[in-house]
């Protein structure tokens, strides 16, 4: 299950600290569109050059938005969040996972389609906070899956939305954790921020987190690190 801490608040499928996650399976995967273009980047420090995935999704096609936001929320580890797009969806922009979330955002209205878990990382909207990232203008989560949509700039399931709402939440989960357990190691909040991503709260102290789900990440994370030549860091899953 995937949980995350965004401004405050819960998101998507996470009122009550429960969003359901690709898990470390891939269960994610519901999708099936052609993936929309995320662009190139030059330099690309995280290209791998890896055959494609059985879905025919490059893994190296989300490169540039994880760059972006990584930069964007001082986060220390672009790779470790690439390797977390595998493990929720196989690089998939429209897979839908935890369908059986009810209704989360009551002040909004949401359904429970909303309080899926979405697109590339498996997240949502935040639910009753300050941001519209991944919203509609009359505060619904925007569900478009055509790139060529009007709304699809805002759309969960474009990649560059996703991605930023599934990095911004695990830099928020870095920030809560650094504040409930001090004196752990960089790496270390890295892997319970991550932890907490999939099962929000699962983080008990500097030693203590979600090793299944961060082992899981570790083991895309080491391969992909590999092929591309990145500085990997030393973490203990």
């Amino acid at each position: 299950m995937l949980g995350k801490l965004v401004g405050g608040m819960l998101a998507a499928a996470c009122l009550v600290g429960a969003c359901g996650g690709g898990g470390n399976d891939g269960n994610g995967t519901d999708g099936g569109g052609p993936p929309p273009d995320a662009g190139t980047c030059d330099p690309d420090p995280l290209k791998t050059n890896l055959a494609p995935l059985f879905n025919g999704n490059s893994v190296d096609m989300y490169d540039c938005p994880i760059l972006t936001f990584t930069a964007k929320y001082n986060e220390p580890d672009a790779m470790i969040f690439k390797a977390i797009v595998y493990v929720e969806s196989r690089f998939q922009y429209d897979a839908v996972g935890c369908t059986g979330n009810s209704g989360c955002c009551p002040q909004s209205g949401w359904s429970g389609e909303e309080c899926s878990c979405l697109g590339a990382m498996q997240t949502g909207p935040t639910c009753g906070g300050s941001s519209d990232l991944g919203l509609l203008p009359n505060g619904h989560v925007d569900l478009d899956t055509d790139p060529t949509s009007s709304d699809w700039a805002s759309s969960v399931f474009n990649p560059e939305v996703n991605i930023e709402l599934g990095i911004a939440g695990i830099a928020g989960n870095r920030a809560q954790v650094k504040q409930q357990f001090p004196g752990c190691t960089e790496d270390q909040y890295t892997m319970m921020a991550v932890g907490n991503f999939n099962s929000y709260g699962s983080t008990k102290s500097c030693t203590d987190y979600n090793t299944d789900y961060d082992t899981a990440v570790l083991d895309a994370y080491d391969q992909y690190s590999t092929a591309s030549g990145w500085a990997a860091h030393p973490y203990t899953p």
